[in-house]
């Protein structure tokens, strides 16, 4: 059991245990239940001070945008892996629950902040991104 905490190690964990299960095709090391940690805050550290959080400035985006968006998509793809890929060899799968993880992945893509999101035009990432750090998170449907 992983004991409660306010940092980014245990999501890390819990990122790398889905991506990896996903890609090689076995169970899960962690399950989501097992990890009690909130994500770190969406604030650079120059923006932390003895008094609280500074707010960044209007259109700058913080440098762990990208992180905190692949955490949620991470809690995202572990759902995915126990709900429709069970360690189970029996199970039932329903249309409801497919269309469930459907829709929070669709939201998790629509609340994507738009420096992470990647666009497609005829089938081929847009020329015109430049500096984009949406390489992993390419479209909700081109790996998950």
């Amino acid at each position: 059991m992983v004991r409660k905490a306010n940092c980014d190690e245990p999501t890390r964990g819990l990122t790398l245990s889905s991506f990896s299960a996903a890609l090689l095709g076995l169970p899960k090391l962690l399950k989501e239940e097992d990890v009690q940690a909130e994500y770190p805050s969406d604030t650079d550290d120059e923006y932390v001070t003895e008094k609280g959080f500074q707010p960044s400035l209007p259109g700058e985006f913080t440098k762990i945008s990208n992180a905190l968006a692949l955490f949620r998509a991470s809690r995202i793809l572990s759902k995915v892996l126990d709900q429709i890929y069970p360690a189970a060899a029996a199970h039932d799968l329903s249309l409801q629950s497919l269309a469930s993880l459907e829709n929070e992945l669709s939201e998790w893509l629509e609340k994507l902040p738009s420096h992470l999101k990647l666009t497609f035009r005829q089938e081929k990432p847009s020329t015109d991104v430049t500096g984009s750090r949406s390489a992993i998170l390419v479209s909700r449907n081109r790996r998950l």
